[in-house]
Formats: structure tokens, sequence, C-alpha cells
């Protein structure tokens, strides 16, 4: 009997089920319980108590809030720079794009504890960025703002995963048909003309790949903030950790990986859908002009 698409898709979906949808649904049911200090265990309890905690304590609202906001950032940075740096990979002979792919990805060949630990040592008052300066005589002190702030924070968060935006540009970019803009070019379009509506419309899928990617690896990150944020590290992961761990409440800290994990989906959905109108807006546009 040949195979059949069922057949092929069966062992996805086996994995999906089995690697998502039932680890969500543990943290479903989980968040329906109560734990009994006096017997250290948990007990089922239906009148949703942890997710009264999640919608009443503004808290568990200011730290999603703040997972959001880092996300869009660090996404939004992520694409200003990675777009430019994906075109230029682009342009390169095939030899060199190996050789770009290489030293794209080779932070991401040493493990995220290693990195934020080395821009400390950068960032640090004694550090290279501060003895340069001083070196030169342009600070008398050592900028505190280079460690332990937000500044730092999203500077890694961007460091760590640009790799992802500039790949899922790249491979959009390098998928353009590059007689669309030689014809553009010829109909008398200017450069940013021709980018913006031939090469934007067309790689807009790979930039919106790369949004998703990086706001959701910003927004879920737990050691950068904690390590590199100094009193503004504070994040859903971390308390989501805490209270699986040392406090013992997987009910409260299952309704709130939940309840974050609703939050960036709807972001993900509105960031999509705001992209597509995006790109059917200029298609419309383009087609309109004479």
């Amino acid at each position: 009997m040949p195979f059949s698409r069922v057949h092929l898709a069966f062992p996805v979906a086996l994995a999906l089920v089995l690697g998502c949808v039932l680890p969500l649904g543990l943290l479903l049911v989980f968040s329906v319980f109560t734990v009994d200090m006096d017997a250290f265990e948990m007990v089922p309890d239906l009148s949703g108590h942890s997710w009264g905690q999640i919608l009443s304590n503004p808290v568990f609202a200011f730290l999603i809030g703040k997972a959001v906001v880092s996300g869009l950032v660090t996404a939004g940075l992520a694409a200003l720079v990675g777009y430019p740096l994906a075109l230029a990979m682009a342009r390169l002979p095939v030899v060199w794009k190996g050789v770009a792919n290489i030293v794209l990805l080779t932070p991401l060949y040493t493990g995220e504890i290693v990195r934020i630990y080395a821009w400390r040592i950068v960032l640090g008052s004694e550090g290279l960025v501060n003895a340069v300066l001083k070196g030169f005589d342009l600070i008398d002190a050592p900028l505190k703002f280079l460690l332990f702030s937000p500044f730092t924070t999203h500077l890694v968060l961007l460091y760590n995963n640009l790799p992802f935006m500039v790949l899922a540009i790249w491979i959009s970019v390098e998928l353009v048909d590059h007689r669309l803009i030689e014809a553009a070019r010829d109909l008398g379009a200017r450069p940013v003309e021709a980018f913006t509506k031939v090469i934007l419309p067309l790689t807009t899928p790979g930039l919106a790949v790369g949004l998703f990617a990086v706001f959701a690896l910003a927004a879920g990150d737990m050691l950068t903030p904690s390590l590199l944020g100094g009193t503004s590290g504070a994040t859903p992961m971390a308390m989501i950790d805490n209270l699986f761990g040392t406090a013992f409440d997987w009910p409260l800290a299952s309704a709130l990986a939940l309840s974050l994990l609703i939050v960036l989906f709807g972001c993900a959905s509105l960031m999509a859908g705001l992209l597509l109108r995006m790109r059917g807006a200029r298609a419309v546009f383009a087609g309109r002009l004479p």
C-alpha cells in the first residue's frame, strides 16, 4: 500500500501532540489545582483560584507586559540591523556567503551563559569599553549604564537573537528573482523605489518569520535579564521558575505560563495580520501605478 499524505503527516502530528499539546494540557490541568500546604500536595480546585490571582494581581500583568515590550523592542532592533546585513550577504559571491554564514552563527556555538558573562567583562566598570574610553580621556569615571540596565539587556538580547533574523531575511532575499529588480530599474525606478516596491514586499515572509522568532525568544528569555538587567531584570519566566521550584506553587506557575503564552500568541497574531495588510496594501498601490 503506497504512503498517502495521512501516513506522512502522522509522525509530525504525533510529535506535535506529545511535544506541544500534551504539555500544554498538563499545564491547563495543573492550573485548576491548589496546593494543600498541610499535606504538601496538590488537590483539585475548580474555583480557578490561580487564574483569579493572575487577573487580580497587577504584578503579573506588569511582568507579562514587560516581556512583551522587551520582545517587541528586540525584534524591531533586530529587523533594523538584520535587514541590511541580509541584503549584503545576498550580494556576496557563493564562497563568501558560506564564510559570512559561519561568522554569523559563531556566537551560537557557545552557550548563552558564556556569552552573557563575556558581555559582563566587556561592559563592566573595568571592562574593555570603559578602558578604551578612559585611554582616550573621553570619560573620567566608568559608565554605569553599560551594565545592569535595560540598555545592556536589550543589547545582549539583540546580539543573541540577531542571527535568526538575518537568516530568515537572507533566505527570502535569495529567493527573489533579480530580473524583477532589473525590470523595475529599467522602468525608471530609483533604488529606494525598487526596494520598497519589489524587494520588501517579496521578502515580507522572511521578515515575518524573523520578527516572530526574535520576539518569542526575547520575550521568553530569563538568563539575560536576570544576569544583566540588575534591579530591572525581573521576568515572568524567572517567576515561573521560582513558583515551580522553590515556592512549590505549580497551579499559579501553570496559570502564569499559560497567560504568558496566550498574550505572546495574541501579539504574534496581530503582528502577522499587520504584516499581511501592509504587504497587500503595497501590492494594491503598486498595481495602480502607471
